[in-house]
């Protein structure tokens, strides 16, 4: 059963996401690539980044992946598998074929070569500095994050997405770092990172 602080917490965090798209939408995804770009370059070229296709008013990363594919990175996108399952990636490159998942998310088709990404850049509706995320509330990250324990993941939100603290449940995954317009941010934990 859904905890009652995160049900609060994610009807106010969807209304203040809403505004924030309203206000930043694209300047912010233009702003966030710099950030993303000179904080992922770390990782070996050639390694696989999960990002996602936006839906709604998630801050979309689609300009972040088209630069870090031209890059040499190989850029994937998530797969639902089913409700209780984590997700699956496939490769997915600049102008490749789409098709409507569940929830009417965009991913690649069947045909599209299942990866396994050494990095993954996860939406979200608010963090904390903890840097646990508040996501739908499908629990499709946390299974994933559980399933790759040698993957590193990142939020990419708005700096406004900041909240005090998440609830937390034994399920819920913190995430390595936030990815956001104003820079990163990499708790003490993973300082490493």
């Amino acid at each position: 059963m859904e905890n009652a602080d995160k049900t609060a917490l994610r009807a106010e965090a969807r209304r203040i996401r809403a505004g924030l798209a309203k206000m930043y939408g694209y300047a912010a995804a233009e702003a966030i690539v710099d950030h993303g770009l000179k904080f992922l370059m770390a990782r070996p070229k050639g390694s696989v980044i999960a990002g996602y296709w936006p839906k709604g008013d998630e801050l979309d990363p689609r300009l972040l992946m088209m630069a870090l594919e031209r890059a040499g990175f190989e850029i994937a996108l998530p797969v639902v598998q089913g409700d209780d399952e984590p997700l699956t990636f496939r490769r997915f490159g600049e102008g490749d074929p789409l098709v409507e998942g569940p929830y009417g998310i965009m991913m690649p088709g069947g045909d599209a070569p299942v990866v396994t990404p050494s990095t993954l850049i996860v939406p979200l509706l608010s963090y904390d500095a903890d840097c646990y995320r508040l996501g739908q509330g499908g629990g499709y990250y946390d299974r994933t994050l559980a399933a790759m324990p040698g993957a590193s993941a990142f939020g990419f939100a708005y700096a406004g997405q900041f909240v005090n603290y998440i609830p937390r449940e034994v399920h819920d995954m913190p995430l390595h770092g936030i990815i956001t317009e104003t820079g990163i941010y990499v708790p003490q934990r993973h300082n490493k990172t």
